[in-house]
């Protein structure tokens, strides 16, 4: 069953697979009234002016009169093309259920892809009558240029490509977080940045909505995607964690009476992670202002290099071969990663336009090899090596990927020391110092040695060291730049932040010389600006919530398990870990039925807990004329008293 929608005495709720929206007696639960669509509904109608409006996966919105016969229909599907989903057929052009109503009109949005099958259709149509009032076309087209709309990407963020149920706060219309004017017109098509945290960080604002990024029927709880108070999402592997610093969030939410309430992760959590615990909350409904200072450094400059190594004896690369690695994620397609020296002797290893680069400088000669893939996104090993013949090699993610040759090995102790992050100093090759990187940078080291094929290859692999005799060994993992190396070249972090990494913590960077100081985006993982009003655990996972009156209601299975300690206890290899995994996958999957929730809204304390024999659907809870409404999984709908 879709979630309930309950007007004028009557209960609407659609069967989805059986194509069938049914019309219950709100005082009785009987039968009113049933109507079969040609497809798929998959969320409850929208009752608005005497008439009950549903769109449906044949491509086609239907409008009934309150007693169930058809007024009218109208297929916004541009043709009548149909394909299997979810073993049935349906249109190429799908429309959801819920649609939304403004005065005498009806918004809707067909299709499944900007990208696919000529894109998206948002039609307005006339209540009375059915007419098509206008149609807005989302394709892969920016219609601010006429290009493709690949110019708008940024990194690992994208303008709004996938359908959603529509939302309106009286000025706008919106899908997920793309605005539209109220005649249908697409406004300020993101993204507004590529960085992780300047593009989450766009929250406050008079168009600050709830909305979903995966979209508000997906209940998979994928860890990657919640749901949001505000006006901006970043993706990737450095951004899905960052709306949740900025503004209110959680896997479901509601709000009123100038709160929202909602079940999301502890700020804790708010970084790279696939353990999670969440909580109950209330919090102000506006996104918190961003303080000036937030996320400036001591100095109050914007980053530098993350870490850096003074000049020493023992990082003296003169007349030696060598081999520098670390393991990056990248979020921009230029930034030095290692670099020491200067235009007078050094090495480097870099990014530029997204290859990787292996450069080394001897008596102001300039040597350069490049990779010949992007690597932006995603784990990458770097190596580079400097043979003892004086060939290079550059190696990516195990494998060799360029090769060169110096005049000579390099002649003299650069002046500058060694960056991690940046080059500081004069720079090493042909960049503008200090080349920030912008991403996660892992596990540096250096050795005054050239690795083998199969060292290289080993430690990509495995993670094995390619030699016990390393000149510089950092992992960042006590959360400083201590060399664990026996040479104790010891650095300071100087900018970036430290955040979980590829064998453990790494550094973060944000492109500090392209941030002006106090940018949102140089926050620490776990950081928040969100204040509760209160917050606490509660038993359950909650999949529904309503808020009435004085209370909070919330539905759920059972949550028997602390991630964190399970997870630890896994890695022990606890006999007992795989035994309470099993009963928490058991409840997950209806074996304990589930728990309906009252909360105090001013405390967050438990008023009553009543038991339930099913699972409840994805936002299944509804709540009108003093009762609670909530479908099941095994297709009944559930009336509980006051």
């Amino acid at each position: 069953m879709t979630s309930p929608v309950i007007a004028d005495e009557t209960v609407y709720v659609a069967a989805v697979d059986r194509h069938t929206l049914h019309a219950l007696d709100e005082r009785t639960g009987r039968t009113k009234w049933t109507f079969t669509a040609g497809a798929r509904i998959d969320s409850p109608p929208t009752v608005h002016r005497g008439r009950v409006i549903f769109g449906a996966a044949d491509g086609w919105v239907y409008n009934l009169t309150t007693t169930g016969e058809l007024a009218w229909r109208y297929r916004v599907a541009p043709i009548d093309r149909r394909a299997m989903a979810y073993e049935q057929l349906e249109s190429l052009w799908p429309v959801h259920g819920s649609v939304l109503a403004r005065g005498d009109t009806i918004f809707c949005v067909a299709g499944r892809s900007n990208f696919l099958d000529g894109g998206l259709r948002l039609l307005r149509l006339d209540l009375a009558s059915g007419r098509k009032l206008s149609e807005t076309i989302m394709d892969e087209t920016n219609p601010e240029t006429g290009n493709n709309m690949q110019e708008k990407l940024q990194i690992l963020q994208m303008p709004v490509g996938l359908p959603d149920i529509l939302s309106s706060d009286g000025e706008h219309i919106f899908m997920k977080s793309q605005k539209f004017d109220m005649q249908g017109q697409r406004l300020e098509i993101g993204p507004n940045s590529g960085d992780f945290a300047t593009q989450a960080s766009k929250q406050r604002g008079p168009d600050a909505h709830i909305f979903a990024p995966m979209g508000f029927l997906d209940d998979t709880w994928f860890h990657r995607s919640y749901w949001v108070l505000g006006q901006s999402f970043a993706g990737g592997h450095g951004g899905y964690y960052q709306a949740g610093r900025f503004a209110p969030s959680g896997r479901i939410l509601v709000k009123g009476d100038g709160y929202v309430y909602g079940y999301g992760r502890k700020p804790q959590y708010l970084r790279w992670t696939t353990v999670l615990e969440h909580q109950l909350f209330a919090a102000d409904e506006n996104p918190p202002e961003i303080p000036e200072n937030f996320g400036k450094n001591a100095a109050g400059a914007a980053n530098g290099p993350g870490a850096a190594f003074p000049k020493s004896p023992s990082l003296n690369p003169a007349d030696k071969p060598l081999t520098i690695e670390a393991w990056i994620t990248s979020t921009r397609p230029q930034g030095v990663v290692v670099a020491r020296g200067g235009p007078a002797s050094g090495f480097a290893l870099t990014l530029a336009e997204g290859r990787p680069q292996f450069m080394v400088r001897s008596d102001s000669v300039l040597k350069t090899i490049t990779g010949p893939k992007r690597i932006v996104g995603g784990w990458h090993h770097l190596v580079g090596v400097l043979g003892e013949d004086k060939s290079m090699q550059l190696y990516v993610d195990g494998e060799l990927a360029s090769s060169g040759a110096v005049d000579q090995l390099i002649k003299t102790d650069p002046a500058q020391g060694m960056d991690v992050g940046a080059d500081s100093g004069s720079a090493v090759g042909e960049y503008q110092s200090p080349n920030s990187f912008a991403g996660v940078i892992d596990e540096v080291r250096l050795y005054f040695q050239a690795a083998t094929a199969e060292q290289i290859a080993r430690r990509y692999a495995t993670g094995a060291e390619i030699s016990s005799a390393a000149v510089l060994a950092v992992s960042f993992d006590d959360g400083t730049a201590r060399d664990h190396s026996t040479h104790r070249n010891n650095g300071t972090l100087e900018g970036g932040k430290l955040v979980e990494g590829k064998f453990g913590q790494a550094i973060q960077f944000t492109a500090g010389n392209k941030k002006k100081a106090g940018t949102a985006a140089q926050t620490k993982p776990g950081d928040s600006l969100v204040e509760a009003k209160w917050a606490e655990d509660v038993p359950i996972y909650v999949r529904g919530m309503v808020l009435a009156g004085q209370h909070l209601f919330i539905v759920g299975p059972p949550d028997t398990i602390n991630e964190e300690e399970t997870f630890q206890k896994l890695a022990e290899n606890d006999p007992a870990v795989q035994a309470a995994l099993d009963q928490q996958d058991a409840a997950l999957a209806g074996d304990q039925g589930a728990s309906l929730i009252v909360v105090n809204i001013h405390t967050g304390a438990i008023v009553r807990q009543s038991e339930l024999d099913a699972l409840p659907t994805w936002d299944g809870l509804a709540g009108a004329s003093g009762k609670l409404f909530l479908t099941t999984l095994d297709g009944r709908v559930l009336c509980f008293g006051k």
